[in-house]
C-alpha cells in the first residue's frame, strides 16, 4: 500500500515538473514567428537525409510542385496534433502537385522513435533529418524557425507562399495549399 502511494506521488510530481518545464520553454506563436521567413521570399535551398535513407534536395523540387515543409519535434505536443492534419492535406493534394516533407529537429538519434510514430500513425509524408552543428539547426535557423510546429509552403512559382508557427485549421491550410498550387 505504501509502495503504490509513493509511486502515485512520484508520478504526480514528475507530471508537475514536466508541465513546469514545458511551460517555461513554451513560445507563443507571435514570438516564434518573429524571424520566420516571409511570404514571397525565395526559399532557402537545402539537401537533407530522410528517414528512408535517401537525400532530398529542395532545388530539385522548385518550380515543379508546391512543397510543404513542417519543422517539428517528437517531444512537441502541438506537433503531434498538427501532423495528422498535415498528412491528410498532403494525401488530398498529392495528385494536384503537393509534396510534403517534415523536418525533424530531434536528429537521427531518435530514428527508432520517429520510425515507430510514422508506422503507428500511417503517415504518408517523408521525414527529413535536420542538420545540427553545435547548437545551430542549420535549416531551421535559415528559415527563421523559432518554435514548433512551423509550417512553410512554397508555391509552384518557387516562392514562399505561406509561413506559420503553431497549429492551424484544416480550412486555413487548404486555402493556402490551393493558392500555392496555382
Amino acid at each position: 500500500m505504501k509502495f503504490s502511494r509513493s509511486l502515485r506521488l512520484l508520478a504526480a510530481l514528475t507530471a508537475v515538473l514536466i508541465f513546469a518545464a514545458t511551460s517555461a520553454l513554451a513560445v507563443t506563436a507571435e514570438e516564434g514567428a518573429a524571424n520566420l521567413i516571409k511570404k514571397d521570399s525565395d526559399p532557402v535551398l537545402f539537401t537533407l537525409d530522410s528517414l528512408k535513407g535517401n537525400s532530398v534536395s529542395l532545388q530539385d523540387l522548385l518550380g515543379k510542385k508546391a512543397v510543404m515543409l513542417v519543422f517539428w519535434s517528437i517531444f512537441c505536443g502541438p506537433c503531434q496534433e498538427e501532423l495528422p492534419l498535415v498528412d491528410k492535406i498532403g494525401k488530398k493534394y498529392k495528385e494536384q502537385g503537393l509534396d510534403v516533407y517534415t523536418i525533424n529537429l530531434d536528429g537521427p538519434k531518435r530514428k527508432k522513435n520517429v520510425d515507430a510514430l510514422m508506422n503507428m500513425k500511417g503517415f504518408g509524408f517523408e521525414v527529413l533529418w535536420e542538420k545540427v552543428e553545435g547548437a545551430a539547426y542549420l535549416t531551421a535557423d535559415a528559415y527563421g524557425v523559432g518554435g514548433t510546429p512551423s509550417l512553410i509552403i512554397i508555391g509552384k512559382n518557387g516562392k514562399v507562399s505561406f509561413a506559420h508557427v503553431g497549429n492551424t485549421t484544416e480550412e486555413a491550410l487548404e486555402k493556402e495549399v490551393e493558392a500555392a498550387l496555382k
